[in-house]
């Protein structure tokens, strides 16, 4: 089956909601918990010394962790994992202003992957910066043609 263009960028929306959520699960599982001897559990079970210089510093950093931190990251990861689900929902649907608005926001990011590239050129920066011009280039063509999203497809 060929996707469509709005249809594809709709499931990579979705697969990143699904991320998000699952992000705010794995964080909000911690909460409460004792963070110090997770990690302690952790570096036990691989191996690891929590003597050496890198366990310390990360068991320092651990231990600044509050529940309230955690309880922030994740209620973040869950109002970005439902801002994409009504993305996903709103171009699977062709929405026209949920279209703009997916637009907008991969445009916003290509400045700082442009950056990211600038400061460390790598696989994943350029992956990244390429996938978000195809799509933002994909959406202001749908946009430029009024949403007719059938006349772009066959032309692809």
């Amino acid at each position: 089956m060929k996707f469509q263009g709005l249809n594809a960028i709709a499931l990579l929306e979705g697969f990143k909601g699904i991320l998000a959520l699952s992000v705010a699960i794995g964080v909000n599982a911690l909460v409460g918990e004792d963070l110090h001897q997770l990690a302690l559990d952790f570096m036990s079970e691989w191996g690891i010394s929590p003597v050496g210089h890198y366990p310390k510093v990360i068991l320092m950093m651990v231990d600044k962790v509050s529940n309230n931190s955690l309880i922030l990251v994740t209620s973040v990861a869950l109002i970005y994992g439902v801002f994409r689900f009504v993305l996903a929902y709103g171009l699977w649907n062709q929405l026209l202003w949920i279209e703009w608005f997916a637009f907008v926001t991969a445009s916003l990011y290509i400045p700082f992957e442009l950056y990211a590239i600038y400061q460390d050129i790598n696989v994943f920066s350029l992956s990244a910066l390429l996938i978000n011009l195809v799509i933002a280039g994909y959406l202001f063509r749908v946009l430029k043609r009024g949403g007719n999203k059938s006349s772009i497809d066959n032309e692809c």
